[in-house]
Order: C-alpha cells, then structure tokens, then sequence
C-alpha cells in the first residue's frame, strides 16, 4: 500500500482528499502545516506528497526544501492556487515532479497521482 501525505492549511480539502484517496487504497496522512509535514515525512516515510505552497508560518517551497534534504526520492506535488510559472520553476527545481492548480479537479489530481503511483510500482 502506498503511502500519502497530504499537506494544506485548509482542514477541508485535506479531509476531502485524504477520504479520496483512501477509498482507492492509499495508506493517507495528513498534515495543516509545513512543520507536521516535516515529521511525518521523518516518522512515516509517505511515497508521494500532495503540497501546498501557500500556508501560513513556514510555506510550501520552505516545506519542500526540508522534505527533500530528509528524503530525496519522495514524490512530490505542488498545489497552487496561482499558475505562477516562477514559483512552479523554483517547486521543480527543489524536487517537485508535478503541479496542480486549485481549485482542485478531482480527475486531474486523481490522475496525476495514480501516474506516479504507477511509476513507483515498476
């Protein structure tokens, strides 16, 4: 089982997606802001990140940086409410290998996760 970490500040996407993505066999953690998401990337060691950039205290892109130094091959995807092509640039260049836009699509997101998905499997 694959394991997934969903990090946002907002309490109801978190749910709405961890309630998804279990229903598709997915072991879901949660965390509300970049420094639970820290700890449980050490204690939990999830597969694939769905990431916020925009949270209070410390931020998405400051999450990821201390993601990657404790795991440099999770799988990471940045969510944006903005498509701000700077910010998906700098995401990728510390280690995100997607983004997605909010508000989010369900089939978008669901696809984009099942392709990593897939591509750890093999």
């Amino acid at each position: 089982m694959l394991r997934l970490l969903v990090v946002d500040d907002e309490v109801d996407i978190c749910d709405f997606v961890k309630n998804f993505f279990k229903e598709r066999d997915f072991e879901v953690f949660v965390a509300y802001n970049g420094n639970e998401a820290v700890s449980i990337v050490a204690s939990r060691k999830p597969d694939i990140i769905l990431l916020d950039l925009k949270m209070p205290g410390m931020d998405g892109m400051e999450t990821l940086k201390d993601i990657r130094r404790l795991d440099g091959n999770v799988k990471t995807i940045v969510i944006t409410a903005i498509a701000d092509e700077e910010k998906v640039r700098e995401a990728k260049y510390y280690g995100a290998v997607e983004y997605v836009t909010k508000p989010l699509l369900l089939e978008q997101l669901e696809r984009t996760v099942l392709t990593i998905a897939e591509q750890l499997k093999t």
